[in-house]
């Protein structure tokens, strides 16, 4: 999930996982998979760099847990 601003200031979160596309015409439109459209005050560039530290942060959270689970069974072994 990320965080944004409407244009009106007021602040949502929006599941990364659904974005679809986004564009700047010129303010910013995201689109998701469903067809739900948000108008942003985030520019484009911003927007890819909060998904993209997102699916970073998902990612070693799992790779993570993998890892203690694997020492955790080692260590019963």
């Amino acid at each position: 999930m990320i965080q944004v601003r409407r244009i009106n200031g007021e602040r949502f979160t929006i599941n990364a996982d659904l974005i679809e596309t986004v564009e700047s015409t010129p303010d910013t439109v995201v689109r998701l998979v469903n067809g739900h459209r948000y108008v942003v005050s985030e520019p484009m560039d911003e927007i890819v760099d909060l998904v993209v530290k997102y699916r970073r942060k998902v990612f070693f959270s799992f790779i993570s847990g993998e890892a203690l689970a694997a020492r955790a069974e080692e260590e019963e072994q």
